[in-house]
């Protein structure tokens, strides 16, 4: 019986299989773009078990909203996007407001940390306001705040933002005159907010490594464990940006960001020099974590990866993906987006699996923001970094000059996306703050939907 039916459907598959493709039904089911004999066995045994899939819903065309409108009469230049969703449900997406330029602290003044909350999941956002004050006639650590980076603690619902902060630019950032840390924090679903300088803190981590000289932390999302708690909250993670001759950092916190500690020991280096740059972190499926990384080169065109391995507590070999056609391609362009991982339901066979996402401009240049998306469907494929080279596939977001961006998995399933797009001009000096839900079957075409 199981031969007829392997007949039959070779026999269907070759007639029919740009329509399976299209559907992500009784086709493709691994993802490879091609109907295959696997494919056909997979679902033939699906069938013969008596679960046979049915087609996604109905997926509506996105609806993208303006959060932050940049306008350059005005002096107020919106870049850097972080986003949240609070325990209450709420969103928070949180900007830079760059007076006079659109340029980082160092070569601008005054910059402020914005916010803005959606009560209805991004369809309509009230009022900015102000979470971190910068005044430009002020000296020090208050002259400017910027580079969110954002979690909301999933048990107590407090709100923690790390960000670069003072007058003196990373670049030129010496031991003696750094770029400063800061840390602002909200108890109260983000009415009020209060802040500290903890530059001496995240700096005395690497104490004895003098070259680390300069580090911010990489704006975004901040990542939270579902799996560690070894003090008072869910264990969380970040990257830092160091120098050239540094690349990129790990550390985490135990207490929601009033301690940390650099993950494998300060004189940890994940990437390998000088590629490393702005990175995001991840919590792989068994608990290990998993960072991607920008390159320092244009010319490696894709992003790197390297994994954390709790069992022999070290970072593994550093790999890169820029294969044009199965890796995290960036033509052209060295810029941060976002991970991560989320889990899903394959169409073909209503197979749950682990989803992994990356969010970055495809290029050339700073444009064409995108997500990679790939497929985990079991230990042996993020066992080591290598395995985060090849098997992407890409959906594109927006065809204009865009840059960073951002993106969560909400309680609803879908991912609430925020990036950084020219919109309605040509100039990567205005940029405006778009914000759109976007379904796991678009941005699979089909081959995935959300967990039911």
């Amino acid at each position: 019986m199981k031969k007829l039916l392997q007949s039959i459907a070779i026999l269907l598959a070759a007639l029919l299989s740009q329509a399976a493709v299209a559907q992500g039904l009784y086709g493709d089911v691994n993802g490879d773009g091609e109907v295959t004999v696997a494919d056909v066995n997979e679902v033939i045994n699906v069938i013969l078990g008596g679960h046979v899939p049915t087609p996604p819903p109905d997926d509506p065309e996105p609806t993208v909203e303006t959060v932050y409108d940049t306008s350059i009469s005005a002096n107020h230049y919106y870049r850097i996007p972080a986003l949240v969703q609070m325990k209450d449900g709420r969103l928070l997406a949180i900007a830079d407001d760059r007076h006079n330029s659109n340029s980082d602290i160092g070569s601008n003044q005054g910059i402020d940390i914005m916010g803005r909350i959606s009560d209805d999941g991004g369809k309509s956002w009230g009022e900015a306001f102000v979470i971190a004050n910068g005044v430009m006639r002020k000296e020090g650590f208050d002259n400017s705040h910027g580079d969110a980076a954002a979690v909301a603690d999933r048990e107590t619902g407090e709100l923690l933002i790390m960000c670069a902060s003072g007058k003196q630019g990373f670049l030129a950032s010496t031991l003696a005159n750094p770029l400063l840390v800061g840390r602002y924090t909200s108890n109260d679903n983000g009415t009020t907010w209060t802040g500290a300088d903890v530059t001496s803190d995240i700096y005395g981590i690497f104490a004895g490594y003098p070259e680390v000289n300069a580090l911010f932390f990489s704006s975004g999302r901040i990542c939270q464990s579902h799996q560690i708690k070894q003090g008072s909250h869910y264990r969380i993670y970040s990257a830092i940006d160091g120098p050239a001759q540094v690349g990129c950092l790990v550390v985490y916190s135990d207490d929601f960001g009033q301690t940390w500690q650099a993950l494998g020991g300060p004189g940890a280096r994940p990437t390998t020099v000088p590629f490393g740059d702005e990175a995001k972190i991840e919590e792989l499926p068994n608990g290990n974590v998993l960072l991607s990384c920008r390159s320092k080169q244009t010319a490696t065109s894709g992003r790197l990866f390297n994994i954390y391995d709790y069992n022999t507590n070290s970072w593994g070999e550093m790999a890169v993906s820029n294969d044009a056609e199965s890796g995290t391609y960036s033509e052209n362009c060295s810029c941060n987006g976002e991970l991560l991982i989320v889990t899903a339901q394959r169409t073909s066979d209503g197979r749950q699996v682990h989803l992994a996402l990356q969010s970055v401009p495809r290029g050339e240049g700073r444009q064409r923001v995108s997500i990679y998306y790939k497929a985990l469907l079991d230990d042996s494929d993020y066992d080591e970094p290598q395995d985060f080279s090849w098997g992407w596939k890409c959906y594109q977001v927006t065809d204009n000059y865009s840059a960073y961006s951002t993106m969560i998995a909400t309680t609803s399933g879908d991912i609430a996306f925020f990036h950084e797009d020219c919109n309605d001009n040509n100039s990567t000096s205005a940029y405006d703050l778009l914000f759109q839900t976007l379904s796991i079957k678009r941005i699979t075409d089909g081959r995935y939907i959300k967990t039911k």
